[in-house]
C-alpha cells in the first residue's frame, strides 16, 4: 500500500516491485496502471421519487441509460446530506421545492463536462454542477462541529447549533407557551455557539470559529475553483 499523496508517476517507477508484492495476495495481478481522474458532480432531484432504499440505484441507471457514454460506478451515488436530516427537513416543510442534492462520480473530466453541458434523467433535462467537497468550513448537521458533514460524523451525541444542548436543530424548542418556536432562534432561549461559546448560533456571521474556518477553506480551494469557472464558462446550464 502506498502512502497517502503518492503520485501515480512515482508508483509506476516501481511497477515490478509492486506487482511482486501484489502476487502474494493475488497471482492474477499482471500489471499496474494509473487511476483515472475522478470527477464529482451534484444534481437536485425530487426527494419523494428517490427516497426509497433502491432510489439512488434507480437514479444511477436512469442517468446511464439517457446520457450516452456516461458510466457511474455502482455505490458512488449518495445524498449530499444525511438522509435522516433530509427527511426531517421534508417533514417540517423546510426542504427546497427543487428537492435534495445527490452527489455522484464520473471517471474523467470529459464525462463530467458532457453532463455539465447536457444531462437527462427520466426524460427531463437536469442542471448538473461540479461538486467540490467542503472542508474546514463545513458545519455538521449532527454535532455542529466544523470540518465534516453529518453523514461522516462519528460523535455519538448531537449538539444544537443554537443552544449547544444535546439535540438536533429540529429538536430546539421554546418552552414559553405564547412562543413555542421550533428549530429557530427566539428571544426566550439563550443562544450558545457550540464551537466558540459565544452568545449566537453556530452559523452566525459574528462567530470567530466560523470566520476562521471559512478563511482557511477559501485559501485551500483557490486551485479547485479554476475548473468550476472553466466549466461554467464553457457550458451554459439549463434549468431542470
Amino acid at each position: 500500500m502506498s502512502r497517502e499523496g503518492a503520485l501515480a508517476a512515482m508508483l509506476l517507477r516501481f511497477k515490478k516491485e509492486i506487482i511482486e508484492a501484489a502476487w502474494k495476495v493475488d497471482r492474477g495481478i499482471i500489471n499496474v496502471i494509473a487511476n483515472e481522474s475522478w470527477v464529482e458532480l451534484k444534481i437536485l432531484v425530487a426527494y419523494e421519487r428517490y427516497w426509497h432504499p433502491e432510489g439512488l440505484e434507480d437514479l444511477r441507471l436512469q442517468i446511464e441509460a439517457e446520457n450516452e457514454g456516461v458510466v457511474i460506478p455502482p455505490f458512488s451515488m449518495r445524498w449530499m446530506r444525511a438522509k435522516r436530516v433530509i427527511k426531517e427537513h421534508y417533514q417540517w416543510g423546510k426542504l427546497s421545492s427543487d428537492g435534495a442534492s445527490v452527489v455522484f462520480k464520473v471517471p474523467n473530466k470529459t464525462a463530467g463536462h458532457k453532463l455539465l453541458l447536457e444531462m437527462w434523467v427520466a426524460g427531463n433535462k437536469f442542471r448538473a454542477h461540479p461538486f467540490i467537497p467542503d472542508k474546514l468550513d463545513t458545519l455538521c448537521g449532527s454535532c455542529s462541529a466544523r470540518g465534516h458533514w453529518e453523514f461522516q460524523c462519528r460523535k455519538v451525541a448531537a449538539a444544537c447549533p443554537i443552544c449547544s444542548r444535546n439535540h438536533f436543530t429540529a429538536g430546539h424548542r421554546c418552552e414559553v407557551v405564547t412562543c413555542a418556536v421550533v428549530g429557530r432562534v427566539c428571544p426566550h432561549v439563550g443562544m450558545k455557539c457550540p464551537n466558540c461559546g459565544g452568545a449566537h448560533p453556530a452559523q452566525d456571521g459574528r462567530c470567530r470559529a466560523r470566520n476562521e474556518a471559512i478563511g482557511i477553506a477559501r485559501g485551500a480551494m483557490i486551485g479547485r475553483a479554476i475548473w468550476i469557472q472553466q466549466a461554467e464558462t464553457a457550458h451554459p446550464h439549463h434549468e431542470q
